[in-house]
Order: C-alpha cells, then sequence, then structure tokens
C-alpha cells in the first residue's frame, strides 16, 4: 500500500516535469516566422524570386505553408495571394518564384510572407506565424533611363498573351501603335497605362513593332519577337546501307529560328539510352550514328528538339537488321545470250554475307512489264531468263531488301539486253491482182510486211517463186530487196503457184502460196452499189462454190491516187459479210470492193463486186454540153460522161432546163415537193375540175367533135364531083390533086370584115407540100398585096389540134420575098410575124382570126357582101374548077349552093 502510494506520487512528479520541459521548448520556437527574405529580379522572364529561411525548427523536418502577398504600386493594392507548400528541414533555404503578368520595370512591387505548420504527426504545433514585414522590389533600369514602352524585345510564342506598359509622366497625350493600329491603354495610376495584346500572331522572323509617341512624334519602341511554335520531329527512323552507320532522319517542321539572333533554329540531340551516348546533329532533318561492332545490334534512340522556349522529344527502337535500306545493285551483266535465253548476273554491295537478301527482277520490253521474279541470295546473284522474243530489246531491273524485314527495297539498278535473231515466225500475207492481156498474166504481187513481233530480225530480201502448173519444170525465180513490199510479173495464160517468203540473217520465214488460174483476171461480175457511213461500209455477199477455203475482200483506201494503196481482209469460208472501216476513207470518193472465194488449192475466184461512198457529195462541175443538129424548130444535145472516179456521188440523171436569155433556171422549185396535207388540197379541187369538164364535154360532145375535129370530108361523096366532065376520062369520079392548081385562099378579119385576098402560083410535083401544111404563094398576075406565108394545116392534123397549136395566125399585109418553111408551132408563128412586121396596115389579131377551106365551086353566102371574091383570078389549069378561097367560120353558109 505503501509502495503504491509512494509509486503514484513519483509518476506524477515525472509527468509534471515533462510538462514543464514541453512548454518550455515550444515556448522557445512558437514564432518560426520566415526570416532573411530576399528578392531578386529577372526583367527578361519578368520573374521574381524569393529566398527565405525558418529558424529553430522543433524537429528535423516539418510539412509547412507559407502564404505569400504581392502588391503592385502600394501595399494596399494587392494583385496576387497565394501559398507554397513544402517540406522544411533544420536550416534549409527555400526558393520559390512568381512570374508577373506585368513588366516588372513598369511599377514597384512589395512582398509579405508568413509560415503555418501543417504536419499531421504533430498536430499540436499547428499555429500560424506573423506576417514579415513588406519587402519592396523594383526592377533595375539603366541610368539616365528615357524608355517608356516595358517589356523591350521580349521573346513569345505564337498565341501567347503579352502585357506592356508605357509611362506618360513626361509625355502627357502620349498615344502607343501596334503595327499601326492605336492600342487603348488601362491607366494604373496618374501616369502609368498598360495594354494586354492577347493570341499574338506570328508576322515576321524581325519580329513585331510596337511604339509610342505624341502628336506624331515617336518617343519611344520596342521589338516583341514571336516564335512559331516548335513542333515534335515527326517521321523519326533510323536505317543503315551497309551495316556500318545508321542514317537517322525525321521531319522538323517549322523553323523557329528568329532574326537579329533573338532565337536561333531549333537544336537537335539523338541519345541513345542502351549504349547510353548521346550526340549533337548537325542538321535539322538528319544524323548519322556509327555502329559500334562490339555492341549488340539493337538501339534505343531518343531525339529531342530544343529552343529558347521549349523542348520537345520523340523516340523509337529497333534491332539492326530490321533496318536494313541496302543501296542499289551493282555489276548487273548478262551472259550466254541467245534468241530466246539470256542469264542475268549482279551483286550487292553488304557489310555481312551471311544476311539472307531477297532481290526482285523485272523484264520490260519498249511497252509492259513482260516477267516478274523474286530471288532469295547472299552475296552475289544470278537468274535465267527464258521464253524471250528474238532481236528484242529488254530492260532488266534489279533491286534487293533483306529477307528478314523487308524494311525498304534499295534503289533499281538497271541494264539493257537484246536478243539474237531467229528465222521468220509467220507466212507473209500475200494478195494479187491479176490483168490479162494478149494471151499473157500481168501479176502484180503484194504483202504486207511482217511485224517486228514475227520478223525476229531485220528482214533483208524476199524470195518469189512461180512455178508453171501445166509445165512443171519451168520457174521463175525472183529476189527483192527489203523493205519493198510488191512487185510485177509477166506470165503465160496457164496456171501457176506463186510463193513469197521473207528473209533475214538467220533464214527463209513460212511459205505463202497463191495459185493464179488460166482465166484469172477474166472474171466478168456485174457491180452492185452499196451505201457506207462514217464508220465503214458492211460489205456482204452470197457464197458460190460450197469446196471453199474461205474469203479475200480487196478494196483502194486511196482510189484517186497513182498507187491506191491496195488493202485486203482474209475472212472464213463460213463468213458471208464484214464491215470495211478505215480512217482514209472519205466523203465523195467511191470504193469499190472485190469479193473472192478461196479453193482449197489457193485459188482466188472473182464472185462479187461492191461499189459505194461513205457519203455522197454533189457534183463539182456541170458536164460539158455540146450543141448540133441545130434548126428552126430543134436541136441535139451531148456531153461526156463523168470519170467514174472523179464523181462525188453515183449519177442518177441530169436536168435540162430551156430557157430564154432574160430568165433564169430555177431547178430546186422544180424538184421541190409539196407535204400531204398540202397535196390533198390541190389534187382534190383538179379531180372535181377534171371531172365537171369531162361531164361537160360529154354533154357537149357533138358540138366539140365539130369545133375541135369535124369529119373529113370523103371524096366519093363531094358534090363536086357532079360538075366534074372529064375530056380524057368521062368516068374519072375522083380529083388528082396533084392536077389541081390552088388558086388563091381569102383570109377575113374576123370583126372587121375587110378581105385580104392571095393569089397562088402553080406548083410543081416536086414542090407539092406535105399533108400537114397549107402554102400560101402570090398569084403571078396579082398586083395588091402579096404576103408569102406558110401555115400549118391544124385542120387536118389532129395531133396538132389536140395539143393545143390550133392557134390564129395573123397575116401582115407585106411582106418579104417568098420563101417556103415550116414553123414548129403557132406561138413562134407568131412571134416571127410580129417582130418582122410589127405596124403592118393589114395585121390582124391571133385571137380573133380562124380559116375555113372553101371549095371553088362553092356559092357566096348569101346576104354577105363582103363575103364576095375580090377580082378573083381565074386558074392557068384545071379550068372547070371554081376558084377556092378560106373565109371566117361564122360567115361561111352551112349549107353549100350547088
Amino acid at each position: 500500500m505503501a509502495f503504491s502510494v509512494v509509486f503514484q506520487t513519483a509518476l506524477m512528479l515525472a509527468l509534471l516535469s515533462w510538462r514543464t520541459c514541453q512548454s518550455e521548448v515550444l515556448a522557445e520556437y512558437s514564432p518560426l516566422t520566415p526570416e532573411g527574405l530576399n528578392i531578386s529580379v529577372s526583367s527578361a522572364l519578368q520573374h521574381l524570386h524569393f529566398q527565405w529561411t525558418v529558424h529553430k525548427l522543433p524537429y528535423q523536418e516539418l510539412q509547412m505553408v507559407f502564404p505569400i502577398e504581392i502588391s503592385r504600386v502600394e501595399t494596399s493594392k494587392v494583385i496576387w495571394m497565394g501559398n507554397y507548400s513544402t517540406t522544411v528541414k533544420q536550416d534549409q533555404v527555400l526558393h520559390w518564384s512568381w512570374e508577373s503578368e506585368l513588366p516588372l520595370e513598369c511599377a514597384p512591387h512589395f512582398v509579405r510572407i508568413k509560415s503555418i505548420v501543417n504536419d499531421a504527426r504533430f498536430p499540436e504545433l499547428s499555429f500560424t506565424s506573423n506576417w514579415s514585414s513588406w519587402k519592396e522590389v523594383r526592377a533595375p533600369t539603366p541610368e539616365q533611363n528615357h524608355w517608356l514602352i516595358f517589356p523591350r524585345n521580349k521573346l513569345v510564342e505564337e498565341g501567347s498573351n503579352v502585357t506592356f506598359c508605357y509611362n506618360s509622366a513626361r509625355n502627357p497625350g502620349l498615344s502607343c501603335y501596334v503595327e499601326s493600329a492605336l492600342i487603348d491603354g488601362e491607366q494604373l495610376d496618374s501616369n502609368l497605362f498598360t495594354f494586354t495584346l492577347t493570341n499574338i500572331p506570328f508576322i515576321r522572323t524581325q519580329g513585331t513593332n510596337i511604339y509610342c509617341g505624341v502628336n506624331h512624334t515617336l518617343k519611344d519602341g520596342v521589338v516583341l519577337f514571336v516564335s512559331k511554335v516548335l513542333e515534335e520531329p515527326k517521321n523519326f527512323s533510323c536505317e543503315t546501307q551497309d551495316f556500318k552507320t545508321l542514317n537517322c532522319t525525321w521531319d522538323p517542321g517549322v523553323d523557329t529560328g528568329l532574326g537579329y539572333n533573338r532565337q536561333p533554329s531549333q537544336q537537335y540531340t539523338l541519345f541513345d539510352s542502351v549504349s547510353g551516348k548521346k550526340k549533337f546533329c548537325v542538321h535539322n532533318n538528319w544524323c548519322n550514328w556509327e555502329i559500334s561492332q562490339d555492341l549488340p545490334a539493337t538501339f534505343n534512340f531518343t531525339l529531342t528538339a530544343e529552343n529558347y522556349l521549349r523542348k520537345r522529344t520523340v523516340s523509337t527502337a529497333f534491332a539492326l537488321t530490321d533496318r536494313v535500306h541496302l543501296k542499289a545493285p551493282e555489276s548487273v551483266y548478262f551472259k550466254n545470250v541467245s534468241a530466246t535465253n539470256a542469264t542475268v548476273t549482279w551483286k550487292v554491295p553488304v557489310f555481312r554475307n551471311y544476311v539472307t537478301l531477297l532481290c526482285q527482277i523485272e523484264l520490260h520490253d519498249k511497252e509492259n512489264v513482260r516477267q516478274e521474279h523474286n530471288v532469295s541470295i547472299k552475296g552475289n546473284g544470278e537468274f535465267l531468263f527464258s521464253e524471250l522474243q528474238p532481236d528484242t530489246e529488254y530492260v532488266v531491273r534489279i533491286r534487293c531488301a533483306s529477307a528478314r524485314h523487308v524494311w525498304k527495297w534499295s534503289k533499281w539498278a538497271a541494264a539493257t539486253l537484246v536478243t539474237a535473231e531467229a528465222a521468220p515466225s509467220k507466212a507473209l500475207d500475200v494478195w494479187r491482182i491479176v490483168k490479162s492481156n494478149e494471151g499473157l498474166h500481168n501479176v502484180t504481187l503484194f504483202w504486207k510486211p511482217l511485224s517486228k513481233f514475227h520478223a525476229n530480225g531485220k528482214i533483208l530480201f524476199y524470195n518469189i517463186v512461180a512455178k508453171n502448173l501445166d509445165k512443171k519444170s519451168e520457174l521463175k525465180l525472183l529476189c527483192i530487196p527489203a523493205p519493198t513490199n510488191g512487185t510485177e510479173l509477166t506470165l503465160d495464160q496457164g496456171s501457176y503457184q506463186i510463193q513469197v517468203t521473207a528473209n533475214n540473217s538467220v533464214g527463209p520465214s513460212p511459205t505463202s502460196e497463191i495459185v493464179i488460174s488460166e482465166n484469172s483476171g477474166n472474171e466478168e461480175v456485174e457491180e452492185e452499189k452499196i451505201n457506207g457511213t462514217k464508220d465503214g461500209f458492211l460489205v456482204s455477199w452470197n457464197p458460190r462454190y460450197g469446196d471453199r477455203a474461205g474469203h479475200v475482200v480487196d478494196w483502194c483506201e486511196h482510189p484517186q491516187n497513182l498507187h491506191c494503196d491496195l488493202q485486203w481482209k482474209y475472212l472464213g469460208s463460213n463468213t458471208t459479210s464484214t464491215v470495211i472501216s478505215s480512217d482514209a476513207f472519205r466523203p465523195g470518193i467511191r470504193y469499190n470492193f472485190g469479193i473472192y472465194e478461196l479453193s482449197t488449192d489457193k485459188t482466188a475466184y472473182l464472185v462479187e463486186k461492191k461499189t459505194g461512198y461513205t457519203q455522197e457529195l454533189a457534183p463539182l462541175d456541170s458536164p460539158q454540153v455540146a450543141v448540133a443538129n441545130l434548126t428552126p424548130h430543134s436541136f441535139t444535145l451531148s456531153w461526156k460522161d463523168y470519170d467514174t472516179e472523179s464523181q462525188r456521188g453515183f449519177i442518177q440523171g441530169y436536168y435540162v432546163c430551156l430557157k430564154s436569155n432574160s430568165t433564169e433556171c430555177h431547178p430546186d422549185s422544180v424538184k421541190e415537193g409539196l407535204p400531204a396535207y398540202m397535196l390533198m388540197h390541190i389534187i382534190l379541187p383538179m379531180m372535181l375540175c377534171v371531172l365537171l369538164i369531162a361531164v361537160v364535154c360529154y354533154w357537149k360532145s357533138q358540138w366539140v367533135k365539130e369545133k375541135c375535129y369535124p369529119d373529113i370530108p370523103d371524096p366519093y361523096k363531094s358534090s363536086i364531083l357532079s360538075l366534074v366532065k372529064s375530056k380524057e376520062n368521062p368516068h374519072l369520079t375522083v380529083m388528082n390533086v396533084k392536077d389541081c392548081i390552088p388558086d388563091a385562099i381569102e383570109v377575113i378579119n374576123k370583126s372587121e370584115g375587110t378581105k385580104v385576098q392571095f393569089t397562088g402560083k402553080p406548083l410543081t410535083e416536086s414542090e407539092s407540100p406535105r399533108p400537114a401544111n397549107l402554102y400560101l404563094l402570090p398569084a403571078e398576075d396579082f398586083s395588091g398585096l402579096a404576103p408569102c406565108i406558110s401555115f400549118e394545116n391544124f385542120t387536118y392534123n389532129e395531133s396538132a389540134c389536140d395539143s393545143g397549136s390550133c392557134a390564129h395566125i395573123p397575116v401582115p399585109t407585106t411582106a418579104p420575098p417568098c420563101q417556103l418553111g415550116m414553123l414548129a408551132s403557132p406561138d413562134n408563128s407568131l412571134t416571127s410575124l410580129e417582130n418582122t412586121h410589127t405596124h403592118s396596115q393589114g395585121e390582124i389579131p391571133a385571137g380573133e382570126m380562124n380559116m375555113n377551106y372553101v371549095s371553088q365551086l362553092a356559092s357566096p353566102m348569101l346576104g354577105d357582101k363582103d363575103s364576095l371574091l375580090i377580082n378573083p383570078p381565074e386558074p392557068v389549069l384545071c379550068s372547070e374548077y371554081k376558084m377556092q378561097m378560106a373565109v371566117p367560120s361564122h360567115l361561111a353558109s352551112p349549107v353549100l349552093s350547088e
């Protein structure tokens, strides 16, 4: 019991002693106020750098917070408040920086600081110290400073914000400009103004100009250097070509260098974390790295780009054998070159021959890639080409890469290969033209040159052998030098087999054969017209012979030229049509096509001919016309046919226009057609008129017959016969015309009734007129007017009357000496008489004349004194006959007296 009391008393005394000791310790360290505050200024970066210490820490380290306040111009204008947290150790000097938006040269700054213990381990130490006293900070400026604008020559990145200040104490009314644009400032105190530029653009490498002045007088200016934003390197990669050196490349992006050495271009550093080596790169887009032969062939590179404002990095890791980019193959040669085969060899410059390479080989001709091959090699390479074309130029290309990992192919190495010649591989395409003349065959041979693919070399000459099939021993041999593509042969009328071969330096081509039969060149085939189009001609035919080997169609592409450029086309035995097209076809030119059937023995038989135009054109010239057999009423026109080759279309006919000198021919109006709705409007009325005329004519048929074509009097029924008393032959009942001499014809004006009498003289038998004409001749003893006129007897010329030629003929009162002649038509007679005897005293209008034939025995019309004959002459012969005359029809007596 006593022991427990003593123990409790001792414990309480110890505890009281510890608490007393602790209180003394806390009382000693309770201030913990920051001491020795030192502030430095970095004007370029606009930074304030703080230094301070905290003395007499109760423990080795404490978690503390330092509240900081910053004022500008005066202590009462706090512009920033913040906390800085850190772990503080015994006697440690603490550092902290603050960046000012406003240039530090613009105004004085004031700073104060205090501390707070914030350590969870020692909750009893949680207390806040007092503020330190205000510390004034001013940025240093040169002596005799006349600068008005800050900051000076500041460097920023594109897109940044920058605040400027200017002092107008000594320059009232000061204004500032950015690249000539006026800037409104914000007043901080009576003389201090600021303005902020946001999202600043890059203008030029020499910087952006900012200046201030009064009344356009410059007082101060600065340059703001704006840098492009440094970019991260792109497409960073490394590769080797010789296993000795790595070549690393990248895309640097934009250059961030600025003028006046304010900022150089970005710098690049290459660092390999495997070897720990570092290299500063001289160039801005590539860098070489030497490969150490004693280190593992793996790399882990970091590329760093850096300028004054920031850094950018990019990395890559790889095995050396995965980044092999070989050099182009070397020493490409050919050996064992023949017409169809060749071997190519090459070398690849590599450091380690144990590396397996994959090589790609291409064979090109002038048009396309003909062969492609992949070959795996170690060191040198070799490959055999086969199935080549003789006498052909090829280009061989080779490139290689690492077979383990195709990182990149090498560049191509190329060489030219020319194969040897071989004999031509195809027979010539041969055709012929055969003309027979005087028992001979004139044969013109044509052949098409072989293509380079089939010639297999340069063609030197052509051999031609002509064998007489009737006389086996008879041969004709010809050697035609190249590049001729045709020749002429003169052969007998028999059958011949002609063989043609093409020859180069190696040998001849397969033989081409054609057979000339005995009848070749004598075929008679009718020519048929065909119509072509701009696309060519569709030529079709009917097979003639059942046993045939094929067909041939030939034509001339330039038929108007001396060398017509004969073309031909071989077709199969079952073909009966083909389309012939050519760029040489032109409109207005006739093209002729011959169709031949080939027999099994190579004989060609002409079976059809075609001719046509792709487009027909109108003739260029009219025919050259000659006039012959000219008479008063007819003439003959003649002209030569157009030359067939010069025709621009098929001649379908000729248009002849007969006109006077004062009129024009209009062929187009004659040929012009009318539309069917217009034709009906014309044809229907015409049909109605014709029908009406037919009805009237039928109703007045007897009257029409009497007026237009009266009955011809029957001589046997004439009343004159009863008065004839022939002394020589009393039984004569028919009057002989040649024994009768016409005395006179009287033409009477219908309107005036005047009479003009014409007396005729005797006509001899040789002068007897044709039945269709009536001749009026003056009497020998007639002393009055005596015109000589020939009339066509329309009364007895039914055809003339039907054709509308029954015209009225005026008779002039005077006439030239008597001339006999036939008038082609009443119209021409009228024209001739009017032109010759105009204004004649006795001229009678044509429309008022008519004429009736009146017998000599007829009595004058009763009651018509104008119808009596005036001094009728007596006939010289046939005195039994009374005088004959012509009187108007309306005055003639319907019944003749005896």
